[in-house]
């Protein structure tokens, strides 16, 4: 996890230990948090709680600009082509 200024620079391979910390930081520092960018190189979607905690954080403050989530899809070495749907 990277801050920088007003973006914030994520893992897309976090446990679910690592999503609650990431919560856990990230809840009372939301209105100075402009964009969320997930790395996915590299990395494998570990938890489908990571989609759900960015799609609260979107909900909770909707002009929060997330790439990966608006984009809607990930390939996984595992998993193959995985894709989703987000409704503001």
């Amino acid at each position: 996890m990277q801050f920088d200024g007003d973006a914030l620079t994520i893992g897309l391979d976090m446990s679910m230990e690592e999503v609650r910390e990431f919560e856990q930081f990230v809840r009372p520092r939301i209105e100075y948090i402009e964009t969320i960018e997930v790395e996915e190189e590299g990395g494998t979607l570990k938890s489908s709680a990571l989609l759900a905690l960015l799609t609260s954080l979107k909900r909770t403050r909707p002009e929060l600009r997330i790439p990966f989530l608006e984009r809607g899809t990930t390939t996984s070495n595992v998993y193959g082509t995985l894709h989703w749907i987000c409704y503001d």
